[in-house]
């Protein structure tokens, strides 16, 4: 369905708010940031739409079964062996960031070791599910935790606390070229898209339009909130300081009447749910390509 599309490419985009993105771009927020900001949007979309429609091509078919007619089985080897360590590197990633979030912010005392392997037994019996599985555990983690996305994003922008002359300041550098990282990293924001390449089995139908709108809506939000919020509440000089910006950034909201007032604590475990599913998301790409690699082709499957 094409709603499973779009949960692929927001997955992507809200993990990495709390991770990567925010320290590349408020490191680089004197340096052509903002116009990074501004360029990865259309490029991003563009890219998508690009790569998206290409696979689209190939219904409810992932990239085994695209490379399943190829001639040289050595080459469809190699290239299934890059692309996996390639997704297995970036759930590692993420997963080694988010252990290390969790040792600073939840529980200083735990061991790092047993906090992995609590994740890693939850993982693993995730990747193994059918692809169907893991995207209906997708939605159900989305449909839970984007009410209080919005929730948290809401108390940011309007909180008493928030500097907007330190937003303008940034601003101002509205015209300065950005630098290569900058825009990558702007552009990362949108790469979700690259689990079609498994994921693509359980879209059914041709993608619209609309959903490369909705993207573009999303996108902005996502990248403008994730690099401006953090230089509201801590100055444009004063956010670069910290190593994960949004953390500190949850901890400067206050919920007054609420049974939890520090957002922090909701924004961690939100946060819990979805670095599992999206590690997962990566590895369980990996590990079908990984089943994929050394099977013999079937000559005889047509496309289509």
């Amino acid at each position: 369905m094409n709603r499973y599309y779009l949960y692929l490419v927001f997955l992507n985009m809200i993990i990495n708010v709390i991770i990567f993105i925010p320290k590349v771009l408020i490191e680089y927020r004197f340096e052509g940031a903002v116009m990074g900001v501004i360029l990865a949007i259309p490029v991003g979309i563009f890219l998508s739409y690009l790569y998206s429609t290409a696979i689209n091509q190939f219904p409810e078919q992932g990239l085994p079964e695209i490379l399943s007619k190829t001639k040289k089985r050595w080459l469809r080897t190699i290239h299934l062996s890059g692309v996996q360590l390639v997704w297995f590197s970036a759930g590692l990633i993420t997963l080694i960031g988010f252990i290390d979030i969790l040792a600073r912010f939840v529980n200083p005392e735990m061991p790092k070791l047993l906090l992995l392997s609590i994740y890693l037994g939850a993982i693993f019996l995730i990747i193994q599910m059918p692809t169907e599985r893991v995207m209906y555990l997708l939605e159900i983690v989305l449909f839970l935790n984007t009410p209080l996305i919005g929730f948290i994003i809401f108390k940011a922008y309007s909180n008493e606390y928030l500097n907007w002359d330190s937003i303008f300041e940034v601003g101002t550098h509205l015209f300065q070229w950005p630098s290569l990282k900058a825009f990558a990293a702007a552009t990362y924001c949108f790469s979700g898209y690259g689990n079609l390449i498994i994921f693509n089995r359980v879209i059914k139908g041709k993608l619209k339009v609309w959903n490369f709108m909705i993207l573009a809506v999303l996108g902005s939000i996502n990248l403008f909130t994730a690099f401006f919020i953090p230089i509201g509440f801590h100055g444009s000089d004063g956010a670069q300081e910290y190593l994960y910006p949004w953390i500190s950034t949850a901890d400067s909201l206050r919920l007054v009447y609420s049974p939890i007032e520090r957002v922090i604590f909701l924004f961690l475990m939100f946060y819990m749910s979805i670095s599992l599913i999206s590690i997962s998301i990566h590895w369980h790409v990996s590990l079908e390509l990984l089943k994929e690699t050394f099977k013999k082709p079937n000559n005889k499957k047509m496309f289509g």
